[in-house]
């Protein structure tokens, strides 16, 4: 038995049988060109087909994973079209008479190793990213053969290990398959951490000497919570790791009880727990005897993976399918979020130096009423089979929520005169994600019929920080106080004007968190499928009345570390009761 230590990067148990990913030479063959045209327009070929390449994994993972996820591959877009880049390849290639794909590896080889000597982690993957791209290039010119993920998909139970994964890699596998994954390389910020988060798999990074003890085959078992690889373990650690498993799994039983029942605090404030979804398997996967609802269903999924715009029908069979599979329960669909970070092609949608900032979301459809006109139609047929809301993404004004609003009533007329049913009275309500819409929650309380605080991005922008840059982690923070107080506001707003409020994002389903909701009067939350039950269960466990007090506290403290003390705090006072 051998152990390996590293860093936990998806926490979780798996055991499997190993199977490895062996790199093909790092260097590709070097030869005299004397056709500097021929090199170029081989370049450009292969350019194309990576482009093509790129574009379809990244609807692949925006249907099968997540939007978010497929941003990836949206970044990866971005470094193939760096022209800078590659025109010095295609200089060097000429002036030293070498292939073009040498050319590129030297380059690459330049640019890796700058990225590779700083100190902050975040800046090594995005060396890392540069490589994947390069790489993908280069294999693409000298047609190097052997997709890894066949192999990784013909065995069941299979642990993966490599020296790093690329996005392309992790999102190919037949995930049913796949148990864990262990890689040499990689940091917390990594794409493949990224990724193996999104599909739940256990994922351990940064094993120094990996490759040098696993062939293939072997039995591996993963402890991802403390970082640990054992390497065909002995029959005693093998059991004690079972026990681990089997310990994790009678408390996610537990958890499956309360999935079915009301969240109901000690002293009786109910709160609906409802699930996120916007990709096909977990549509597919949706048990609404498990949750309260869909608090979140993005409807991008529906615009991937094709060469136009989807029509109503193809909408409406989905969103009516979802409505249905509810059985009445609430399903909150968000209309398209879409724009300059997620490119689609047949959108047509102009490159921006800063998409977060720019056309995007409810400004896309507003400026594209024919569009909007064709998923509202199909939202407001879906709405007759069940507990159908409409939410719209973005809202920075009153004025944008009025004309958005408008824009259904137009919806609901042209249905009327085709004679098509809809529940006329269906609830409008907007995601509250940018500090605009909490500093204005009153007057946007008087317009909307619900909010819905979108914390991910609520946290990015109130912070002016970027969640994926290991650099502002400090101040990308839920227990931020700006955050906390912006929340705060759109939660007294709501509560005046006597519309419900909710959360979704990450905080949605952070225990530490969680009384700070309670207290504030939440009245949904929604999650991820497989923390509904335990955020069911952990409501069960606080006394509303009793926490509003300390919690009140909060927002007078100076520093993010006293916030999360005190909520420490809090949190082990609640586990003794």
């Amino acid at each position: 038995m051998k152990t390996l230590k590293g860093i936990s990067g998806s926490k979780g148990y798996a055991s499997g049988t190993a199977v490895v990913k062996r790199d093909a030479p790092a260097v590709p063959q070097r030869y005299e060109v004397t056709d500097h045209a021929a090199e170029e327009e081989r370049f450009r070929k292969a350019r194309g087909v990576c482009e093509a390449r790129f574009s379809e994994l990244e609807e692949r993972a925006a249907r099968d994973i997540g939007p978010d996820e497929a941003e990836i591959f949206g970044a990866y877009r971005m470094i193939l079209d760096d022209d800078a880049f590659f025109q010095k390849a295609l200089s060097r290639s000429q002036s030293e008479s070498v292939n073009i794909e040498y050319a590129i590896y030297e380059e690459c080889r330049g640019v890796a190793a700058m990225f590779e000597g700083m100190d902050d982690p975040y800046l090594k993957e995005r060396g890392a990213d540069i490589e994947n791209v390069c790489g993908e290039v280069i294999g693409c010119l000298s047609g190097a053969g052997g997709d890894f993920t066949i192999e990784a998909n013909s065995v069941s139970d299979v642990i993966i290990v490599a020296r790093d994964l690329t996005p392309a890699e992790t999102v190919k596998m037949d995930k049913s398959r796949i148990r864990g994954l262990v890689t040499e390389r990689g940091g917390t910020t990594s794409h493949t951490v990224i990724l193996a988060k999104a599909l739940g798999i256990p994922a351990i990074i940064g094993v120094e000497g990996l490759l040098g003890e696993v062939s293939g085959r072997e039995r591996i078992i993963v402890d991802a919570y403390g970082g640990t690889v054992q390497i065909d373990p002995d029959e005693a650690t093998f059991r004690e790791f079972v026990e681990k498993s089997e310990r994790e799994k009678k408390l996610n039983r537990e958890y499956s009880l309360s999935a079915g029942k009301p969240a109901q605090t000690i002293d009786g404030f109910h709160i609906d727990v409802l699930v996120n979804t916007g990709d096909a398997d977990s549509i597919k996967s949706f048990d609404a005897e498990k949750c309260d609802g869909i608090g979140l269903l993005r409807t991008e999924f529906v615009y991937m993976g094709r060469p136009d715009y989807p029509d109503e029908d193809a909408q409406y069979e989905v969103y009516g399918d979802i409505a249905r599979r509810a059985s009445g329960k609430e399903v909150i669909i968000r209309t398209l979020d879409i724009g300059g970070d997620k490119q689609l092609a047949y959108m047509d949608i102009p490159k921006e130096d800063n998409p977060f900032l720019g056309y995007r979301a409810i400004r896309l459809c507003l400026d594209r009423p024919e569009v909007f006109h064709t998923q509202l139609r199909a939202i407001l047929r879906a709405s007759a089979h069940g507990g159908v809301k409409v939410m719209f993404p973005m809202i920075v004004t009153a004025e944008e929520l009025r004309q958005a609003k408008e824009c259904v009533e137009r919806a609901k007329e042209s249905l009327r005169g085709d004679g098509l049913a809809f529940n006329e009275n269906i609830a409008v309500g907007i995601m509250v994600e940018t500090p605009a819409a909490a500093l204005l929650s009153d007057q946007l309380a008087e317009e909307a019929d619900f909010f819905s605080i979108g914390s991910n991005d609520l946290i990015q922008y109130v912070t002016v920080s970027d969640r994926m840059n290991e650099r502002v982690q400090y101040l990308y923070d839920s227990c931020n106080l700006s955050v906390l107080r912006a929340i705060r506001m759109v939660a007294a707003s709501a509560t005046k004007r006597g519309i419900p409020w909710g959360i979704c994002g990450e905080v949605a389903s952070d225990e530490l968190l969680l009384p700070v909701w309670v207290a504030l009067g939440v009245t949904e939350l929604s999650v991820a499928p497989s923390q509904a039950g335990k955020i069911k269960h952990l409501i069960g466990r606080i006394d509303k009345a009793k926490i509003t007090a300390a919690v009140e506290r909060l927002f007078d403290m100076r520093s993010i570390q006293d916030v999360k003390d005190s909520l420490g705090s809090l949190q082990g006072e609640l586990s003794k009761g």
